[in-house]
């Protein structure tokens, strides 16, 4: 769905050779650019919180040991992070759409790195890391797509 809001952007701007039709065309086109940018700020909000929930299930807690205050503040709060950059993105998406997107990129970005060092540290599944890689590297086509 990602994806295709972002086509559909480029879609309805180009649509229509009458002037009134092309002003119908171009306002279409800039809510669907917003609904595009408040969905990728939602699925980066709930891909970020996807670890609060595994840490509240205690899925991956490594063995105690002394840095485990570390790790809490890392598992709990990392999450935050990315649900504030999806919060900014939403706000910003009627505004300044363009810097909408470009806090998501770097909102999923950091996602896909915290994923990879989740995985790294075994906190998470094995399978984990290649599909919210995918996952990531989809949103970032599309994300890209839209800054066309």
């Amino acid at each position: 769905p990602l994806g295709l809001g972002a086509a559909a952007v480029h879609a309805l701007a180009g649509a229509g050779s009458d002037d009134e039709v092309q002003e119908d065309a171009v306002e279409y086109s800039r809510t669907v650019l917003s609904w595009t940018l408040h969905y990728a700020g939602a699925l980066l909000s709930f891909a970020g919180a996807a670890h609060w929930g595994m840490q509240l299930a205690e899925f991956g807690v490594p063995r105690r040991s002394d840095y485990m205050p570390l790790y809490y503040l890392s598992r709990f709060s990392a999450p935050v992070v990315f649900v504030f950059f999806g919060w900014v993105a939403s706000v910003l998406s009627t505004a300044e759409p363009r810097e909408a997107a470009l806090w998501l990129l770097t909102g999923y970005t950091g996602l896909l790195v915290f994923d990879f060092l989740a995985c790294a540290f075994h906190l998470t599944p094995v399978w984990w890391f290649r599909w919210r890689a995918g996952f990531c590297l989809s949103a970032f086509g599309a994300l890209l797509l839209l800054l066309l």
